[in-house]
């Protein structure tokens, strides 16, 4: 509406002045000057209200997918002007997929006030994001030009991390050479009598070390059992470029995420050492669990399906990973042909696929050539002797 009623004064305007000329009258022509000179003062308002202006963005540094997140802005004239109303819209990058977005309200910016304004947004899509773009709308006190100028702040980071989806599988991780000990409790004990304390050796498990005498001796001390051992995990997401699967919000590498969140803190809880080969260091999972935790939490966040190797690719990268007992869990959509034999190579672990069928994902009925969900392709990797479990279809992340 406010465009429309600056077109139709400039062409009275003009209808004026070719009338003024046509009959010669000067009051034509004054009321002709006095409308181009009202729309020339706006417009110049208008150019106003957006020069001259400083920003402060400030957000949260990480959330969770459907969380939703509160972005501030504080706006700041440079110059003792007044102003009409302004608008800030941010400049979100393409890649966060976004809902629920409430948009910010209208300011009036001030020399001598900072004024704040807001928005909220529901982020979808797991991820770290930066931007700094953001652009400000402004227009004149009658409301007859809007114009628009974009400003290059300092960067926000978000990072937005999978929401844990929970998912009820059955399983018996093995405890490396005693008894598996994941079922007897929390992380405090299992009540089994200790032996001693010793220098931590490779392999050992977390939930072992024994904090008081590490942090008197400096070196990582762990309790010994008379019976029993701890139970080691290592998990193993299918992350090569094309295993993503699905042409909505939610895919099944994206499923993968939440599960192995999920999951993670089950077994953290229970007392059990969870490293992830493709993504960390071997010695990560000598911290403590709360920091495990954590880095779990940031690992998911990081991982992206855009891999050149396969996921039988990451297993030979890990081989010096794995230990006798080891419970390697491994997370697949799309078949991967030389899985079997190298998980054959990979003596001395246990291993349980997680399979996820990638036909749910398409919203048409026709899906990838090759899933990791056909019949055949089970029957080849439980004859390797793995432990293949069915995953059920996610429809929502959060």
């Amino acid at each position: 509406m406010k465009r429309y009623a600056a077109i139709a004064l400039t062409t009275a305007a003009l209808f004026l002045v070719v009338m003024a000329i046509l009959v010669a009258s000067p009051p034509l022509f004054y009321m002709a000057t006095g409308i181009m000179a009202t729309l020339v003062g706006s417009r110049l308002q208008a150019w106003l209200s957006i020069r001259y202006l400083r920003f402060e963005r400030h957000a949260p540094p990480a959330v969770k997918i459907g969380e939703p997140v509160t972005v501030q802005i504080t706006v700041m004239s440079e110059r003792k002007l007044k102003r009409p109303l302004v608008t800030v819209v941010d400049g979100l990058p393409g890649k966060l997929r976004i809902r629920s977005t409430t948009p910010s309200l209208p300011v009036a910016p001030s020399y001598d006030q900072p004024i704040r304004t807001q928005y909220t947004f529901t982020p979808m899509r797991r991820g770290r994001f930066s931007w700094k773009e953001l652009t400000v709308y402004g227009t004149d006190a009658l409301g007859l030009s809007t114009l628009n100028k974009s400003y290059d702040i300092d960067p926000v980071e978000l990072s937005v991390y999978p929401a844990p989806i929970p998912v009820s599988i059955s399983i018996s991780p093995t405890g490396g050479w005693g008894l598996s000990e994941l079922e007897s409790g929390k992380r405090k004990g299992t009540g089994l009598e200790p032996r001693g304390i010793r220098e931590y050796v490779t392999g050992d498990p977390i939930r072992t070390i024994h904090w008081k005498s590490t942090a008197k001796t400096g070196n990582l001390m762990v309790k010994e059992f008379e019976t029993g051992s701890g139970v080691s995990l290592k998990m193993m997401l299918q992350r090569t470029q094309g295993t993503d699967l699905g042409d909505s919000s939610t895919t099944t590498f994206e499923a993968m995420c939440g599960h192995a969140l999920y999951l993670a803190d089950e077994f953290l809880d229970k007392g059990a050492s969870i490293t992830f080969p493709q993504m960390e260091a071997y010695d990560a999972m000598t911290d403590h669990p709360d920091v495990r935790a954590r880095d779990i939490r940031d690992v998911l966040t990081d991982i992206q399906p855009d891999a050149i190797d396969s996921l039988s690719d990451d297993l030979t990268s890990a081989a010096n990973w794995i230990r006798q007992g080891d419970t390697i869990l491994m997370f697949l959509s799309t078949r991967d042909d030389a899985l079997p034999a190298t998980m054959l190579q990979t003596s001395g672990a246990q291993f349980v696929c997680l399979i996820y069928d990638p036909a749910p994902y398409f919203s048409s009925s026709k899906g990838p050539a090759s899933p990791a969900s056909n019949p055949e392709y089970i029957g080849i990797l439980e004859s390797a002797g793995a432990q293949v479990i069915p995953m059920p279809f996610v429809e929502n992340l959060i």
